[in-house]
This record gives C-alpha cells, structure tokens and sequence, in this order.
C-alpha cells in the first residue's frame, strides 16, 4: 500500500496544476472567446467628447508594445480640457487576464527609463453615477519622473482594472482575475506641472475620471435589452 501513497498523492496536484496552467495559457477555450471580440468591438464606441469640455485626439501607439501587452482592443487619446487646458493621456486595452493584469508602470515606466518616486498608494473617488457603492473607481497611482537633455517628464499616473464591474486596484490582480478571463486596464495620465503634485478631489484627473469612467463601463458593458413582449 505504501508505494500507492506518492501515487494517489501526485494525481491530483497534477490535475490542479494542469488546469491552472490550462486556464492561464487559454488552452480549454483555443483563444475563441467571443466575449473579448465584442469587447474590443465596442472600444470603437468609446467617445472622443467626455462631457462638454473634454475633447480627445488619438495617439499612435506602438503596435509592438500593444502585443506584448496582449491587447486586443486599445485607445491612446490625449483630451484636453476646453476651458481649463488641462490634459488627460488616456491608455486603455482589453485582452486576456494572463497579460493585462500584469505589466503595470512601477515595472514598465522603470523600464522606459522612469524614476518611480513614490511608493504606489491607493486612492477611490465616488464617480459620476451617484453616491453608491457601486458608483466608485479605485486606482493604484503614483509618480514617475524621467530626466533628459531636453527637460524632465514628470507625470502622474492613476491605473486600475475593470471587469464589467467596479474599476478597482486589487493588491494582486493575477490572483484576483483568472488567467483566461476578459480583463480592461485603464492608465490615466497627467503630467505634473511644477515640482510636487498631491491627489486630491480636485486633481483633473479625478475630475476627467469621474466623467469618463462610468462611460467607458456603460459603453463596453451596456445593459440586456428588456423584454417588453406583454
């Protein structure tokens, strides 16, 4: 019977290490899950005009970055504030959770040659839709600097994940999404003018985020049409 033991014992941590890998690499689904295609349809749909005066104009984007970011759908649109000239950079993908939970700016920023200056914290603000639970957005966000010849880049950045439900920033969103499941990220971009810069209701992107938030989840994830047959 003792020889049976490593047997009986191997079988099933082989079975559940074969379905994690499975559902990390997507191999149960062959990569046809129609649910992102819709999804990335729908980015099309994401406004250029958030509000009355918040105009957006799209960026390029490297093509490469988005493929090893695993995006299947992205926007990259700087919008710019009519009456106060503030500006909003707007990065936005959908993919698989394998690759779009990771790859987050204390790790990619550095890599660009960025200085992360501070420790990423987490800050929520209600949005938009009301006063609800359900009404809020929680991001990761720091600061990032990058010194050149030509003058420093010194810019915030607030990023956060986004389901179908609540925008939100779990301490570790690989655990937090299944590797085979349809994720968003969200990165939105400022950059800092003068020396400091302190997060606050007021920071336009907390104002630009509480109008464009609730429209991007309404425009990916819009509600069942209701049966009206009496």
């Amino acid at each position: 019977m003792a020889r049976w033991i490593p047997l009986i014992v191997g079988l099933p941590l082989i079975g559940i290490s074969t379905y994690i890998q499975g559902s990390w690499t997507h191999r149960w689904t062959q990569g046809t899950d129609k649910e992102l295609v819709r999804l990335a349809e729908r980015y099309q749909s994401i406004p250029t005009v958030i509000g009355t005066e918040w105009v957006g104009q799209d960026i390029p984007f490297s093509k490469q970055e988005l493929a090893e970011a695993g995006a299947h759908a992205h926007i990259s649109r700087a919008y710019r504030n009519k009456k106060t000239g503030d500006q909003i950079i707007i990065y936005m993908i959908c993919g698989y959770a394998r690759d779009v939970a990771v790859h987050t700016p204390e790790y990619c920023y550095v890599g660009a040659g960025y200085e992360v200056e501070s420790r990423p914290d987490n800050f929520t603000f209600v949005t938009g839709g009301g006063d609800s639970d359900d009404a809020t957005a929680e991001c990761w966000t720091s600061t990032f600097l990058k010194e050149r010849t030509d003058g420093a880049i010194h810019q915030r950045i607030l990023w956060a994940w986004n389901n179908g439900g609540n925008w939100h920033a779990p301490d570790s969103p690989r655990l937090e999404f299944p590797g085979n499941s349809v994720l968003n990220k969200v990165y939105l971009i400022t950059n800092i003018r003068g020396g400091t810069d302190e997060l606050t209701e007021k920071h336009p992107s907390v104002q630009f985020g509480k109008l464009f938030l609730p429209i991007v989840r309404e425009t990916l994830y819009p509600p069942a049409p209701t049966d009206s047959t009496p």
